[in-house]
């Protein structure tokens, strides 16, 4: 990132509010005193606007008490982004709101990295550039994200890119799914035309055939785990052929129920939106259907568990969760879980058929020559029933 000033002052002309400024630079609260002397007002979204109507007089005042306060002050060519912001929102097909999101020191412009899900200019932008700020576009369907200057040539227009859900991915920094960020037009309503027609189908598609690789990965984790587990309740013996005793088992079965619950995790997490893309896609077809409402009945059976995992690990969560062991706790959320581990095993192939034909956006794919699969998912049923769920 090029070397910046320790403390500037960008400034920006909204028709709502008159002049806003953002303060940025490693020393930014020098601009906020200079700011704050020459009568800004602080808005919500951390940046400033001027006190009244005059914004001539507002701005020569503030240049005096910048140079006083070792504060640079631009002045931008571009309206000011949160007007931008708005008005790309209230063109965009749902309901969607706009926030300014204020970066004045350089690390907080780094932490953004880990939530920005793009492979395209913007997050080279955010790596290699200063962005002072930008505006997050939020969906009332979840549906999050950025939009930041192109440059700093008007003509150049705007970057957008998504910034993945904090509640269901931990990093997506570099995530190989990641939906490549466009250029925006300047102009608000053509800007808000190519994200409806161009970013938002590329974004759907990426993000389901993310879920779907979490998902996968894990029920193919979860299914070693299980046969092997029910190998050892079935023989009452090791991989290594070594005979166990009664508490040799019932180790390895609480061993099983620990490593399950990780496993099924994303399942829990990831799996809920590809099933409802999964059910507008398999309206007609009776099988299927049934195939998609049985696992989602599963998922919803193991919600409580999911629900009181994530409460442990609230600071403010209920204290008889929070004060067992770990490791308990994950067994006998493993316990909870392994009924619906049995069906997502059962249903993993015709499962994966399903949400690859689900695709948003794409037309779904004959079916083929064969018959029609069963409704009734092909369960796991060894000779007796697999240990953890004693």
């Amino acid at each position: 990132m090029p070397a910046n000033p320790p403390a500037a002052i960008t400034l920006a002309y909204s028709r709502t509010v008159g002049l806003v400024a953002v303060a940025h630079g490693e020393q930014y609260k020098w601009a906020h005193t200079a700011l704050e002397q020459a009568g800004f007002t602080k808005r919500n979204d951390g940046a400033y606007s001027t006190p009244g109507p005059d914004i001539r007089t507002a701005a020569v005042k503030l240049l005096s008490l910048a140079h006083r306060h070792r504060t640079t002050v631009a002045v931008s060519q571009r309206p000011f982004l949160g007007d931008v912001a708005d008005r790309i929102a209230e063109l965009l097909p749902g309901t969607w709101t706009a926030q300014v999101e204020i970066y004045s020191h350089p690390v907080w412009q780094g932490d953004l990295l880990p939530w920005l899900w793009d492979r395209g200019e913007l997050v080279r932008t955010v790596e290699d550039q200063r962005v002072p700020y930008a505006a997050k576009l939020t969906s009332d369907t979840g549906v999050e994200l950025l939009l930041a200057h192109r440059g700093e040539d008007p003509r150049l227009g705007y970057l957008v890119g998504a910034l993945a859900s904090h509640q269901e991915f931990d990093n997506s920094y570099d995530n190989p799914y990641a939906p490549t960020g466009i250029a925006l037009p300047s102009r608000p309503g053509q800007a808000a035309k190519a994200i409806t027609d161009t970013f938002l189908p590329a974004y759907h598609q990426a993000l389901h055939a993310r879920r779907l690789d979490a998902v996968v990965t894990a029920l193919d984790e979860l299914r070693a785990e299980y046969d092997a587990v029910t190998a050892i309740w079935e023989s009452g013996r090791s991989s290594d052929g070594t005979l166990l005793n009664g508490d040799e088992v019932a180790t390895a079965n609480r061993a099983f129920t620990v490593r399950a619950w990780r496993a099924f995790h994303p399942v829990l997490t990831h799996a809920p939106g590809l099933l409802q893309q999964c059910a507008a896609a398999v309206s007609e077809r009776s099988a299927d259907a049934d195939i998609v409402a049985q696992l989602s009945e599963t998922l919803a059976g193991s919600q409580a568990a999911l629900d009181a995992w994530r409460h442990r690990r609230h600071p403010g969560s209920a204290q008889p969760w929070r004060l067992r062991p770990p490791a308990e706790v994950r067994t006998q959320l493993g316990l909870q879980a392994v009924p619906a581990i049995e069906t997502w095993l059962g249903a993993r192939d015709a499962f994966v058929r399903i949400a690859r034909s689900a695709v948003p956006g794409s037309p779904a794919q004959p079916p083929g020559n064969g018959p029609a699969p069963s409704a009734q998912l092909a369960v796991p049923s060894p000779s007796r029933p697999p240990g953890p769920r004693r």
